[in-house]
């Protein structure tokens, strides 16, 4: 009997940390493979929870440690954040 154009070995649902890996794996060892997505390639971390978390933890700790920076001995006069930026940059 003869393969379907539509019969795979393998579906992943979600493109998640583990799914290009895991795709990439199974066709390389031959496996006829389908990756569904229904809204964001990378999964929820990469697009609203890990990475943007990270850009603006990383934004507030240079304004933490600017604003301490006489502790160090150095001089960084008034330290603002400007929240506009900080968004855009995280949205990047």
């Amino acid at each position: 009997m003869a393969e379907s154009p539509d019969h795979y070995d393998a579906i992943i649902i979600g493109t998640g940390q583990g799914a290009v890996p895991l795709a990439i794996q199974l066709a390389k060892s031959e496996h006829k493979t389908a990756v569904i997505e229904k809204a964001h390639l990378g999964g929820s971390c990469i697009n609203f929870g890990c990475t943007p978390t990270k850009t603006m933890i990383a934004s507030a700790r240079i304004a933490y440690l600017s604003k301490r920076g006489s502790d160090y001995g150095v001089d960084t006069g008034d330290v603002k954040a400007d929240l506009k930026k900080i968004r855009e940059r995280k949205r990047k």
